[in-house]
């Protein structure tokens, strides 16, 4: 993607106690009589046989205990095993793995759940202390049991359902109704999955190891397979408004080229449209950005102009609308944007997508061979788009490729469209909507919540309960570096605090991989080096550094490399961190910081980021330190 040169912009520049009882230790003035030493003998020898018949007694139902306890260990880890096989949504659709995995879970589980229903496993549950650890077995045993039982069943006839329906009618026509009946049957799912690891995770925490070893696996995988359920779910049900059913829906659609990093995406090089009616498809053409640089002016406010103003004083016209974070801000300026053009009509959403989406739509759909007989795959096309394009594609074409790849792409995906189909894309959709590849941003109140509220169009860190950190790049030095550019990104889990937040140390690093022959090979339109802000094949990044919503970020430094002291500042009513990083070629920048959540929060910590060339984002988590509850 190409866009207008900067020069057509002034502003571009440069609890367990032992019981107490009476001691032995008790003075009296009077004696003992002879016959009561001897009662208190014989009592004592009563007493003592009383403690030894406990003592068999309770060692046998002890040892029972155990080996039931070791029986439940293994059934369950076989059934967490199995379920580890069908966390990908898309195997449930298979009815011959279906057959066989279902029923043999429900075999492990229903086992368990059977032998903890005992009324030794009862009894057991009252002993003070470990006690709470028989709770927990029998609490996790029956939430597995419950899942492989209802749940997953339930998923599977609601898949099984949809596949055998009739999508695709023909020339880009899709059969909506499939897809608005099995919505009820998704819900019914996830709103189960949910119930089962809300009541997992309100379980006692276990004080033995060899319980909550298996108990922590169960509520890791529960929350994976939960979570997976849920973006399907949020999919499903977005899907039949997205393709215009109860009413037409127009779309603009932002192109960007992340080979240019700006916060939530990259550089915008040019405005496509899309339209759905009724399932009835259409993508429209894509125009350049020097169409409509002119119209509307700087969109930032002061905070974010004082913010952007060095080493590249942004413009913020529509090249640099994806500087903001909270992709609410692009969506609503592109609109104004497309408003204010030839183009403009009725706008009910705007979709962003870059050169990794339509990657994997090709991949999803098949190759598209350019007019040149390039043929791009699922496997080279954002190297093509991102990279490829620059070196051998005149400026001035740019653009054409790739709305050119875009459009085939799109509408490959929505010809001959299969309920099979339909997943993947759902899946693949709420991939790189998480990864900011893709957005989907809805101005109907109806349709947001399955749209901003289902993750489709992320923001900076927002979520107390589910805490992120913010990591987002904005090249300055104009050119198309950031393709270069790979990261990497470690977050450790230090503990796990009696208030409820969490602690992390994490170190994030970016690295300049530009090979000697593309920097002795490559354009300036590729390199950059103009205005005295960077040299050729030199990234320079501005960068911002956001702690979780409601948490904090503190102790960031430069722990290696040419980067800039950070300064936290205000901006849209946060206070993130900002700082230049230069990054030569073959040459690192590594930033440290800790981290705490909210108190609030229920789930680990991730990173969001700006997106790269790839889906691989560079994160490594460890967690091990502790669970969260």
């Amino acid at each position: 993607m190409s866009e207008a040169s900067r020069g057509s912009s002034s502003k571009r520049s440069g609890k367990y106690q032992n019981p107490s009882g009476q001691g032995y230790g008790h003075h009296s003035n009077q004696p003992i009589p002879k016959h009561t030493g001897r009662k208190i003998g014989i009592a004592l020898s009563i007493i003592l046989l009383v403690l030894i018949i406990i003592g068999v007694v309770g060692g046998y139902l002890g040892m029972k205990l155990y080996r039931q306890a070791m029986e439940v260990k293994s059934e369950e880890e076989q059934a967490i095993s199995l379920i580890s096989s069908v966390q990908d949504i898309s195997q449930l659709k298979d009815k011959d793995a279906v057959s066989k995995i279902i029923p043999e879970l429900q075999k492990h589980t229903s086992k368990a759940a059977s032998i903890t229903d005992g009324g030794l496993w009862k009894l057991a549950s009252k002993v003070p202390v470990y006690g709470d650890d028989i709770t927990t077995v029998r609490g996790m045993t029956h939430a597995v049991d419950s899942l492989a039982s209802d749940t997953l069943p339930q998923l599977s006839k609601t898949l099984q359902t949809m596949l055998g329906a009739k999508l695709s009618t023909g020339d880009k026509q899709i059969n909506i109704q499939p897809i608005v009946n099995a919505q009820s049957g998704f819900n019914a799912a996830n709103d189960s999955i949910k119930s089962e690891l809300k009541t997992l995770q309100s379980l006692p925490e276990p004080h033995l190891k060899q319980i909550k070893s298996p108990y922590n696996m169960a509520v890791e995988k529960f929350t994976s397979v939960s979570e997976k359920i849920d973006k399907i779910n949020n999919l499903i049900q977005v899907m039949p408004k997205f393709l215009g059913s109860g009413g037409a829906r127009n779309y603009v659609i932002v192109a960007q080229t992340t080979s240019e990093a700006r916060s939530s995406g990259g550089l915008i090089g040019s405005l496509g449209s899309f339209s759905a009616d009724d399932g009835l498809i259409k993508v429209g053409d894509f125009h350049p950005n020097s169409e409509f640089l002119n119209l509307g002016g700087s969109h930032a406010n002061a905070e974010e102009e004082s913010v952007f103003s060095s080493p590249l004083d942004f413009a913020f016209d529509i090249r640099d609308l994806a500087t903001f974070p909270d992709f609410a801000r692009t969506a609503d300026t592109v609109k104004s944007v497309w408003q204010e053009s030839q183009y403009n009509s009725t706008v009910d959403g705007v979709m962003a997508i870059d050169p990794v989406f339509v990657q994997e739509m090709i991949k999803l759909s098949g190759d598209v061979t350019l007019p040149t007989g390039q043929t791009l795959t699922g496997d080279n096309t954002a190297a093509f788009l991102l990279n490829g394009i620059y070196k051998d594609v005149p400026v001035s074409q740019q653009n054409a490729y790739f709305g050119y790849v875009a459009t085939a792409a799109m509408n490959n995906v929505f010809e001959n469209m299969t309920a099979s189909k339909m997943i993947k894309m759902a899946q693949s959709f709420t991939t790189l909507a998480g990864q900011r590849h893709l957005y989907l941003y809805s101005f109907h109140s109806d349709d947001a919540k399955h749209f901003q509220d289902a993750g489709l169009a992320k923001s900076s860190p927002s979520s107390e309960t589910d805490p992120e950190i913010g990591v987002y790049l904005n090249e300055n030095n104009p050119s198309k570096m950031d393709w270069y550019i790979h990261r990497k990104t470690v977050i450790t889990r230090s503990s796990c605090n009696a208030d409820g937040s969490q602690s992390y140390h994490v170190t994030f690093t970016a690295t300049n991989t530009i090979p000697a022959a593309d920097l002795a090979s490559g354009n300036a339109y590729i390199l950059g080096g103009s205005g005295n802000i960077g040299a050729p094949g030199t990234a320079v990044e501005r960068m911002l550094f956001y702690g979780p919503a409601g948490g904090s970020l503190s102790n960031l430094t430069v722990s290696s490399g040419n980067g800039g002291t950070p300064k936290q500042v205000s901006m849209d009513g946060k206070t993130p961190w900002t700082t230049v990083a230069t990054i030569a070629p073959n040459k690192s920048v590594t930033y440290s910081y800790d981290v705490t959540t909210s108190k609030k929060s229920t789930s680990d910590l991730k990173l969001d980021q700006t997106p790269m060339g790839w889906t691989d984002e560079g994160v490594t988590y460890d967690t091990k330190a502790c669970v969260v509850r």
